[in-house]
């Protein structure tokens, strides 16, 4: 049995995955981005062991909802899932901490979390796509980006990252496909089912992924070769840095 706390576990992917591995009696943190998705979905998963209540798109709240965690841990098994997409009219606005939403929820507090909560004693991943192919390793005016593409980009160097520093874990970024889901659209070609329950054995500790190299970029059914700037060592830092001096959060031990 494994203890895990997945973000962005309202609804889609993690929802999906949170359900599956409670079902199977893991203990599922959830996380919900205000109290009403709180309530839906303790009511979808009402065997769930916890859900804490946090916008990621503040980043006063995200290290409020890292210290929850804590609180709410150990943890086995931390999963980054929650994103907001190309799609979405949040996509396009500008947050109260001046940057882009889109940077804070899909990049900004992926970090965050990772850098204030216990590290896990297992597994870590940063949830990526295949729009990081598009994505801008330059990193210029990454704060106030609306692409979608840079944000996953930058999910797949944050995990390269962390992998780098933490190597008693395995630290992955996944491309789950495109999906029926919300984000996704009803025209997308693969089933909500399939990264569920591809995330969900990874997270139990079962199937192919637990065996792929900490920092590796994968799909549902294995490792895949990423855009060439996430394996930049020296852009993985700079963006360490912009996250620090954004957040006012440090890497651990650094």
């Amino acid at each position: 049995m494994v203890r895990v706390f997945i973000t962005g576990s309202t609804d889609g992917i993690g929802q999906a995955a949170a359900k599956l591995l409670a079902e199977q009696g893991h203990q599922v943190v959830l996380h919900a981005r205000n109290a009403d998705r709180a309530a839906s979905a303790k009511a979808a998963i009402p065997n769930a062991a916890a859900i804490l209540v946090g916008n990621l798109s503040s980043i006063e709240e995200t290290k409020k909802l890292a210290k929850d965690a804590n609180n709410a841990g150990p943890f086995d098994v931390v999963v980054h899932n929650a994103g907001i997409g190309y799609g979405s009219t949040a996509s396009r606005e500008i947050t109260s901490d001046k940057i882009s939403a889109v940077f804070a929820v899909n990049t900004l507090a992926p970090y965050i979390l990772t850098c204030l909560m216990d590290k896990p004693k297992s597994r870590l991943l940063f949830m990526s796509s295949d729009s990081h192919y598009s994505g801008d390793e330059t990193l210029k005016n990454a704060t106030q980006s609306h692409s979608y593409g840079n944000t996953k980009l930058h999910d797949t160097m944050l995990a390269k990252a962390f992998a780098r520093r933490w190597a008693d874990i395995q630290v992955l970024s996944m491309h789950p496909g495109w999906v029926k889901t919300k984000m996704g659209g009803s025209s997308a070609p693969v089933q909500l089912s399939e990264p569920a329950k591809a995330l969900a054995s990874w997270v139990a500790g079962e199937g192919s992924l637990t065996k792929v190299t900490s920092g590796a970029f994968v799909t549902t059914s294995g490792e895949s070769r990423p855009h060439p700037g996430a394996d930049n060592v020296s852009k993985q830092e700079e963006l360490l840095e912009i996250c620090k001096s954004v957040s006012g959060v440090e890497v651990p031990g650094e």
